[in-house]
């Protein structure tokens, strides 16, 4: 992994508070337009050590919003509907293995 891999995982890292308050920092792996809204597939940042091949992962739909003063904000959303998160799996896992076929 050269550094400007490295430089864009560290800008696609999204905090998220648990029910406890504790900040858990997600990281993107993916996004994906569908139905005219756009979705990111993240996972739980962790240490190298602990990687699982089959981590658990989460699906958000982005809301942009607008601040007061005029700039633009991204909210990560988790997608609760259990058939879109579904559907919305399908298809990140087909954009990945398209994507795997191209570099072979």
């Amino acid at each position: 992994m050269d550094e400007n891999e490295m430089n864009s995982m560290e800008e696609d890292i999204i905090d998220f508070e648990d029910e406890d308050g504790n900040v858990i920092p997600f990281a993107v792996i993916d996004y994906v337009f569908y139905n005219g809204d756009e979705y990111a597939l993240l996972t739980e940042v962790t240490d190298e050590a602990e990687e699982d091949e089959n981590q658990e992962c989460i699906v958000c739909r982005i809301v942009a919003e607008a601040e007061e003063d005029g700039e633009e904000t991204e909210s990560f959303v988790p997608v609760e509907d259990e058939v879109l998160a579904q559907k919305l799996v399908d298809i990140f896992n087909t954009k990945m293995a398209d994507e795997e076929k191209e570099d072979e």
